[in-house]
């Protein structure tokens, strides 16, 4: 009986150790032939939401709308808060009013920047007074009220016919201010009125169309041009007030005049040369100076005060007046008071009430209390 049982145990460690060492041996060709698990890779695709025709709003601290777009499509990173847009409608808000309506082809909305580009075949409105925009791209920042814009930029004013072109664009919409920069070209269809600069400045609420850099104003139909350092457009009024190193010339009249300060009005057809200037006319020979005077385009009329000086090149002659009116039809100039005119090359020197002058026959006639003298050319 013990013999049995002696035999009963060893049997028994044997089993439980051949038990052990198939389990031991199992495991060991189980993880040799295991293949390792694969690395688990992130999804480069930043975490967002793509929404097909959908309003995007966003607002202020104070709960005062800034824009609601419309969108065929919007693809929204949440990581970044920027939606990429397409087709876009949109209106823009400033206090909780709308200051423009725009469209475009597609464009981004920024959250975090309150910013809102625009890009390809983008038009758009500044509703207050209704001032269109054209451009290639557009950019609208509702915390500093700006607006920019490029590429083939135009801005017009229907009701008024004014139109702007030029290669960028900054504008307050809410004050109603525009500033276009490079090859900047304003027209104007009434009056025909064309001004060129690098940078010019439309505030339409005050009517103000102006620049401080150098410019040209052309009226389209005389072609006749202004040169100036700065200026000013009043569209209501339809006065150019234009200053610094001025260079006027009109074809038309054969009248070149260099001042620093000139007041157009288009309307009126009238310049005023309100400081010191200087008229010349080559194909009559004659070189005018004075402190002030106006011109009158459409009767052809030039009015001049204050030490009045003409200068006749085919005689040499030089009258002195305290004012002077030149009818340039009749080619007809007449001073009066304090009149003296001389001729150096004949020692001549004449003084009188009245001087008139005929530039065609190049005839001066001075009258005085009680004399009259004729200069006539040899």
């Amino acid at each position: 009986m013990k013999k049995f049982k002696l035999i009963g145990n060893r049997l028994l460690r044997i089993l439980v150790l051949l038990l052990i060492a198939a389990v031991v041996g199992f495991g060991v060709i189980w993880i040799g032939t295991q293949k390792p698990p694969a690395p688990v890779v992130e999804s480069q695709k930043p975490p967002g939401s793509s929404l097909l025709n959908t309003t995007l709003k966003e607002f202020d601290d104070k709960g005062n709308l800034l824009w609601e777009v419309k969108s065929e499509r919007a693809d929204y990173r949440q990581d970044q808060k920027v939606a990429d847009v397409v087709k876009v409608q949109g209106k823009f808000y400033k206090d909780g009013k709308p200051l423009i309506e725009a469209t475009a082809d597609g464009g981004v909305i920024n959250q975090a920047n309150r910013e809102i580009t625009l890009k390809s075949n983008v038009k758009a409105i500044a509703l207050k007074d209704k001032i269109t925009l054209v451009a290639d791209n557009m950019v609208w920042n509702s915390d500093r009220d700006l607006l920019t814009a490029t590429g083939h930029l135009k801005i017009d004013k229907f009701d008024q016919k004014i139109s702007i072109v030029g290669k960028t664009l900054k504008a307050n919409p809410s004050v109603n201010t525009f500033t276009i920069e490079k090859d900047v070209i304003v027209t104007s269809v009434k009056p025909p009125v064309e001004i060129k600069g690098e940078a010019i400045t439309w505030n339409a609420d005050t009517h103000k169309v102006f620049s401080k850099l150098p410019l040209d104003v052309l009226q389209v139909k005389d072609k006749l041009t202004v040169k100036a350092k700065k200026g000013e457009w009043d569209t209501k009024t339809q006065i150019v007030t234009l200053e610094n190193e001025i260079k006027g010339k009109d074809p038309k009249l054969d009248v070149e005049i260099e001042t620093s300060k000139v007041l157009w009005n288009i309307e009126k057809q009238l310049v005023t040369l309100p400081v010191e200037f200087k008229a010349i006319s080559t194909s009559r020979g004659l070189e005018v100076t004075a402190m002030k005077g106006e011109a009158q385009l459409d009767t052809e009329k030039i009015n001049l005060v204050g030490r009045v000086q003409a200068s006749f090149k085919s005689t040499q002659g030089v009258v002195n007046a305290d004012k002077v009116e030149w009818l340039i039809p009749t080619q007809m100039v007449t001073g009066d008071g304090n009149v003296t005119y001389r001729q150096p090359e004949k020692n001549l020197n004449v003084a009188g009430d009245r001087a008139v002058a005929n530039l065609e026959k190049q005839t001066v006639q001075v009258t005085g209390t009680n004399v009259i003298t004729q200069i006539t050319p040899q």
